[in-house]
């Protein structure tokens, strides 16, 4: 009877975290370091655990997704030589704690129980709809925050707007698929109001990383949700008109951030100048450029990459503060190349091939799938989204999610 209670007990309580860190993760960056913390704490007392670890092996997704993190500490003893100082390999090791925020998605993925995978997005959305108020509160100047990134212009209350936009994104998406697929109005009109007032928020903010992973979500969403292809690219049209027309229209932000890209791309093609927000991220890939060619294999690790590119920075930008301070590349996919080479990347690759083709039957869970992949694989593109908290966490829910499901619905296949 006692063992009995203690497994309810730790697996109930399992369950409970998922849906409290789902809550907290667009309210506050701690949560990410409690939550995975508690979770792989419950996990070591859960019951089965040789099963279970042998389930998550079993997973091709799940077994990347635990081989990238593992080769990116490996990475650290093949690429950092012995005469680096105590500090620096520390140095390293701090650097690598934000990957570990991804393998919750393994825990989840075996120990959630069906019936909280809905309740665990709830509560996402219901978090977001806290931030959002929030949100909404800075931007008519009725709540303020002690922090420079936040104001009236980028009502942004937890987190940068560039991860805010990324939440924002898939959330507004998650709705629109409610919305196409709920029958009953009144939770049809609920949804939509939602779904109005986050992509607002989202084009007010100056996240154009999200905006535009919106839009392409947009058309992955249309074209996996209708068989007629004609019909989904209609759709998928007259909702991105839509949607740009109205922040064009309404959102002063919105016509701004337009007005910058342009002035960005102006100031490096004529002036030669990279101390702009595109600026540094064209820089950086011209400065890992030579890195990548005399580390193909290995890379340069993770403890002098980024201090090449501030010594290159120094040779290549002499004038450009922004690139001689640079500390990380705003790209995953160069961020991985550079410091774990052509070995990291293709292990990197593979997670997110796995991830992809995670076997889903038609329906919310394979959308949510096509949401996710879509939004993900583009906003890594502009910023290192597996090594930020609240990213690297979003990360973790949603691919825990998508496992558990396939792997129920797995099992009721093999029933039948």
């Amino acid at each position: 009877m006692e063992r009995v209670m203690k497994t309810f007990s730790i697996d109930s309580l399992m369950n409970y975290l998922y849906v409290l860190y789902a809550f907290t993760l667009p309210l506050s960056r701690t949560s990410a370091a409690i939550a995975t913390a508690l979770i792989a704490l419950l996990f070591l007392f859960s019951t089965e655990k040789k099963r279970k670890i042998v389930e998550i092996w079993r997973m091709p997704a799940a077994r990347w997704i635990v081989i990238f993190v593992g080769y990116y500490f490996l990475s650290l003893l093949i690429t950092t030589a012995p005469g680096h100082s105590s500090e620096e390999w520390r140095e390293g090791l701090r650097y690598l704690l934000p990957y570990l925020y991804l393998l919750p998605a393994v825990i989840i993925a075996v120990t959630i129980e069906r019936g909280y995978l809905k309740i665990v997005l709830s509560a996402l959305l219901a978090g977001m709809m806290v931030s959002e108020l929030l949100s909404y509160l800075i931007f008519f100047g009725i709540w303020q925050r002690d922090r420079s990134i936040v104001s009236i212009a980028n009502p942004t209350p937890f987190m940068h707007h560039i991860q805010y936009s990324i939440f924002l994104a898939i959330t507004a998406l998650l709705l629109l698929e409610r919305i196409i697929r709920e029958s009953r109005m009144l939770y049809r009109i609920t949804y939509a109001l939602f779904f109005t007032s986050i992509t607002a928020t989202l084009f007010l903010i100056n996240g154009r990383t999200g905006q535009v992973a919106f839009l392409i979500g947009l058309f992955v969403l249309a074209f996996a949700q209708f068989q007629n292809k004609l019909k989904a690219l209609a759709v998928s049209l007259l909702l991105t008109m839509v949607v740009i027309g109205g922040a064009y229209t309404l959102s002063s932000n919105f016509r701004e951030r337009i007005r910058v890209a342009q002035s960005d791309i102006v100031k490096m093609s004529q002036n030669n100048d990279y101390s702009t927000s595109l600026g540094y991220r064209v820089g950086v890939t011209m400065l890992a450029v030579p890195l990548i060619e005399e580390q193909p294999l290995f890379g340069t690790g993770v403890v002098d990459t980024m201090k090449l590119i501030r010594e290159g920075a120094c040779h290549c930008f002499a004038d450009d503060l922004l690139l001689k301070s640079a500390n990380h590349m705003q790209n995953q996919y160069l961020q991985v190349l550079v410091e774990t080479g052509i070995v990291g990347m293709f292990v990197f690759l593979m997670m997110l091939y796995r991830i992809a083709r995670i076997p889903l039957q038609p329906g919310f869970y394979f959308n949510l799938k096509v949401i996710f992949v879509s939004v993900y694989l583009f906003t890594m593109l502009s910023d290192i989204q597996l090594h930020v908290q609240f990213t690297a966490g979003l990360f973790a829910i949603l691919v825990g999610i998508l496992l558990a499901e396939s792997r129920y619905e797995s099992v009721v296949e093999g029933e039948e």
